[in-house]
């Protein structure tokens, strides 16, 4: 229990101040207690009281004055001491909880060094006005007393951590003006700078023995170069020396160029490290030529070689504030000097107006309906932008707009009647205004941040802060308490900014475009919260992975960090930015067509050429018809890019071309590589059949002749004149039904009547090297091959021998086996063999009695393969009235009947059609068949080119699921699943039946 009571008057008064936290006022009363208990003095106490009251009253934010107060006299070295003085000394309390209620950041440094609170106060420190030269001397001698480095960079962030302090209490205080706090924090950040340059030569000589003879510059850029440095600033850099050269390093050449980028990567290292200290800066040297691909230093030739070949808008821009901060000054200014025609040109020989719509809808973008001081609109960036452009434009002819700084920019713009004497107040005005509400946001916590907190808590303690500003006397001085209301200071905030805007938008006319502004706010973070509700208007999903690939695709960067664009190429996915989003956005998934659009620009690496291509319109729907529905051929696309101009020339994407003439026409071009020459073919058929000029069974049949002319030509070139004769190669499965598919396998058979050992030795040999042809790989496999269907399957010789063939199928061939060779197809050899192979597979057929138990094994037959599918998968392939039930049908039906028709059709569908013209199949069993056949099909290109697997078995990830569902037309999965489950159960009811019909007949 407190041993002090507050009367009633003061308890009231404090309900006020605290807005009746009584745990506020529990807490004050302990205060008091402690005062007593540490002091012993009762009767001081009551001047306390008082002066505490009157003191926390000022204060903007009293709660949290009150707590870091508790956390000081804890801290303190000697309390009694403390409590005295601030009982005598009502100012040294005001100064006290005023810090601590603008800035939790300030009170840790006080509760972390308490001793500098009497350094402040007790000293004359806080009434200087100090200079760079000040600074600098100062922080020098800091470091003087220690020997190490590490000791050094550590006495140095103490030094800068107290004289933040010391000039965040004098603006507090209004003691220093808004102008003099900015230019404090610049001068305070240059002498660290040129401390830790100093250390970072010392070290360099440490390792190099030398030093090269030649001067060098350190440019500060931004608001470091406009001298007007906030509390969290980043600090933007480039380092300059004079001429290029080397010194001799243990008998070694180093060049001058790799010891200044070893001095800069110290520089950044001492001012950027974290240590229990704390850091010194964020050190930026982004805007460097090349950007972070760029040297950290680079030659006065190098410089001025890369702005005028290179130099962007932008870059102008940025160099409107580069001042010299660190080493040879005088050198930094005759670098300047010589890029004055560079940053003003006194004509521009292409109307800078798009680019500057460019950095309009740049700053569109990073408006935001957040309180953002500085990138709302209206906001310190629009007032920066509107100088900063003027001076661009105008500089070249009026020399005396060539400041740095935004305040004398505005003051000169208004003097020369580039803007009006008005609109000059008003954005001077609400620029200090705005930067102050800025300081008092980051000295906070000591956070790089510009978002007010719409809150009525925040804004009222950031309305008393305000106020504060408004007593400018520029001495030592308390304003009376105030308790602003919140709404009005939001509306008086909202009326700043409109005005702002307004004198904005008189300057700016020009229409803020999406594709104005993509490619040149992918780098800003804040910019990118905006885009993210432009991508998802565009029906994107995962925002931030369209975010990276848009940074790809406008910046030439890869995900190593690399950036392909040379600096010299322009940015061509400017011009087609808004034309390629808008029609990916109709996509069925427009993340995986950007995706794979991404990949295949990664393959053209980029090229102004390629994004030059888009802009035509046939071209471009390639494209996006490959990004959209290909990841597979995407991702091969983006390696063999080279190949697309052979797809595009000589007329091959008519659909009047056969891929026999695509492989004549490949044979001409020069090297024949099979690999390159199967993709052309496939991404051809591929294209024409997303189009519509070729459909699902002319692209099977196209497939089939370009895995005959693979297999013949690697047949022809393996095999000499009498080896041709003495083998046959038979296409067995959908080789030999000519319905082959992307990735099918490629089933084969080889057959000899050689009976000399020897000789039948050298041909497995060449069958096996024939093999390993055809699976060759180069980035795929050519093809997947299937030996298994030959007699005894894979425990039997490769090559089999044709007496033994029919011993085997007289006496040990299964119903199965019998089945399979039903497709069986001269592909290559000596075709009066092949005409053995049919002879025999006939007699073999002819001989089967269809009855009930060979009914039965048909079915068990089929029973076994489902076995082989997971629980709950639907296989399109296996699954029962999938296209298994589909072939089996079509093949058992013309073996049953075999004697009437007198040859089979090994092509599915023909068979089918066959099978329905001599009544064999009813007419609605032959619609069926044949619709659910090509939907299968159909189901299974998409799951090679879209989903890119081999599998028969639809995905489980819903994801992959409504990705294969729209691609085959149908809006939701489920429609998908059920109309697959539909047709599965409608063609295993007429399986059966026809498997009953057999045996009945």
């Amino acid at each position: 229990m407190p041993r002090f009571n507050l009367d009633a008057k003061a308890k009231e008064t404090l309900r006020k101040i605290f807005r009746a936290n009584d745990k506020a006022i529990e807490r004050f009363e302990k205060v008091i207690d402690d005062f007593i208990i540490s002091t012993s003095n009762f009767d001081l106490a009551e001047t306390f009281i008082k002066n505490f009251i009157i003191s926390i009253d000022i204060s903007p934010n009293p709660e949290q004055s009150l707590n870091n107060f508790v956390r000081f006299t804890e801290n303190a070295f000697s309390k009694s001491s403390l409590y005295k003085n601030l009982a005598l000394y009502p100012q040294m309390l005001k100064i006290l909880l005023t810090t601590f209620g603008y800035s939790q950041y300030f009170a840790d440094i006080l509760v972390r060094d308490p001793e500098l609170f009497p350094w402040l106060t007790s000293t004359n420190e806080i009434d200087k006005k100090k200079t760079k030269q000040d600074y600098l001397t100062e922080a020098k001698n800091s470091i003087a007393h220690f020997q190490n480095l590490k000791s050094k960079l550590n006495a140095l962030r103490r030094f800068k951590r107290r004289e933040i302090l010391r000039i965040g209490v004098r603006d507090i205080l209004g003691i220093a003006d808004f102008e003099e706090t900015v230019a404090s924090l610049t001068e305070l950040a240059e002498a660290i700078i040129e401390v830790c340059l100093q250390l970072g030569i010392e070290e360099t000589i440490k390792k190099f023995s030398s030093f090269p003879e030649t001067e060098f510059s350190i440019i500060g850029l931004g608001k470091l170069g406009g001298e007007e440095l906030n509390y969290s600033s980043d600090i933007d850099l480039i380092f300059v020396y004079n001429q290029d050269g080397k010194i001799k390093v243990n008998n070694e050449d180093i060049s001058y160029y790799e010891i200044f980028n070893h001095l800069v990567a110290l520089l950044i290292n001492f001012l950027s490290e974290n240590t229990e200290e704390g850091n010194l800066y964020r050190a930026d040297f982004r805007l460097r030529p090349e950007g972070v691909s760029g040297s950290l230093a680079r030659s006065l030739l190098g410089y001025l070689t890369y702005y005028e070949v290179y130099g962007k808008l932008w870059e102008r821009q940025m160099l409107i504030k580069a001042r010299p901060v660190a080493g040879d000054v005088n050198f930094g200014w005759k670098f300047l000097n010589m890029l004055d025609s560079f940053i003003y040109p006194t004509t521009f020989f292409e109307n800078p107006v798009a680019e500057i719509a460019k950095i309009k809808a740049k700053l569109e973008a990073t408006a935001t309906t957040e309180y953002n001081i500085k990138l709302r609109r209206g906001g310190i960036r629009d007032i920066e932008f509107i100088a900063q452009t003027l001076q661009l434009l105008n500089a070249g002819n009026f020399t005396e707009l060539k400041t740095q700084n935004t305040l004398k920019a505005i003051e000169r713009l208004a003097k020369f009647g580039f803007i009006t004497k008005n609109d000059a107040k008003i954005l001077k005005e609400n620029y200090i205004y705005f930067r102050r509400i800025e300081h008092i946001l980051q000295i906070s916590h000591n956070i790089q941040t510009h978002t007010i907190q719409i809150d009525p808590h925040f804004l009222s303690v950031l309305a008393k802060a305000m106020k504060n500003y408004e007593k400018r006397s520029g001495v030592l001085s308390f304003p009376p308490p105030s308790v602003p209301d919140w709404k009005i200071f939001k509306n008086e905030l909202d009326e700043r900014f409109e005005n702002v805007r307004k004198i904005y938008e008189k300057i700016f006319t020009i229409e803020a475009k999406p594709e104005l502004f993509i490619p040149d706010v992918i780098d800003d973070e804040v910019a990118k919260e905006k885009l993210k509700k432009f991508f998802s208007n565009l029906n994107f999903r995962n925002i931030e992975r369209a975010i990276r690939n848009i940074e790809f695709l406008s910046k030439g960067k890869l995900i190593t960090g690399e950036e392909v664009f040379s600096a010299s190429e322009e940015n061509s996915f400017t011009k087609i930015s808004a034309l390629i989003l808008n029609e990916i956005s109709k996509t069925l998934i427009p993340d995986i067509t950007l995706d794979n659009f991404r990949k295949i620009a990664e393959g053209f690496r980029y090229s102004k050429f390629f994004y030059e291509m888009l802009l035509n319109d046939s071209f471009r729907k390639i494209i996006l018809n490959i990004s959209q529905f290909s990841t597979r051929f995407s991702n091969l696309l983006s390696l063999k890019t080279y190949l697309f101009d052979m797809i595009l020339s000589e007329n091959n994407l008519s659909k009047g071309k056969s891929t026999d003439d695509i492989f004549e026409f490949f044979k001409r071009s020069g090297d024949f590589n099979l690999h390159d020459f199967k993709f052309l073919n496939e991404l051809r058929l591929l294209i024409l059949n997303l189009d519509g000029f070729v459909n699902f069974f002319r692209l099977s049949k196209e497939l089939t002749s370009q895995a005959e002319l693979i297999s013949r030509k690697i047949f022809y070139e393996n095999f000499d004149e009498d080896e041709k004769q003495a083998i046959v190669i038979l296409g067995l499965g959908k080789f030999g039904s000519e319905e082959m598919n992307f990735d099918s396998d490629l089933d084969i058979m080889f057959i000899t009547d050689e009976t000399n050992q020897e000789r039948y030795r050298d041909l497995t040999l060449k069958c096996e090297k024939m093999i390993k042809k055809l699976t060759h790989t180069e980035i795929e496999k050519l093809y997947e091959v299937d030996v298994r269907l030959r007699p005894e399957g894979k425990n039997a010789p490769i090559l089999a021998n044709l007496k033994y063939l029919e011993t085997y199928l007289e006496s040990r061939a299964q119903f199965w086996e019998i089945q399979a060779l039903t497709r069986a197809r001269f592909i290559a050899g000596n075709f009066e063999i092949a005409k053995k192979v049919f002879d025999l597979i006939y007699d073999r057929i002819l001989k089967l009695k269809f009855t009930k138990s060979l009914a039965e094994n048909i079915l068990e037959i089929r029973e076994k393969m489902e076995k082989n599918i997971k629980y709950g998968k639907m296989d399109i392939k296996l699954s029962p009235g999938a296209l298994t039930d589909i072939e089996f049908i079509a093949q058992i039906l013309q073996m049953r009947y075999l004697r009437n028709l007198n040859a089979i059709e090994r092509n599915t569908v023909k068979a089918l059609e066959k099978l329905f013209k001599d009544n064999l199949i009813k007419e609605d069993e032959y619609k069926t068949l044949s619709e659910n056949y090509e939907f299968y099909r159909e189901i299974e290109k998409f799951m090679r080119i879209s989903l890119w697997t081999r599998l028969n078995t639809l995905p489980d990830e819903i994801e992959k699921l409504e990705y294969l569902s729209l691609c085959l037309g149908y809006k939701f999965p489920e429609e998908f699943i059920n109309s697959v489950k539909s047709r599965m159960k409608r063609t295993r009811e007429i399986f059966r039946n026809i498997v009953e019909r057999i045996t009945h007949q």
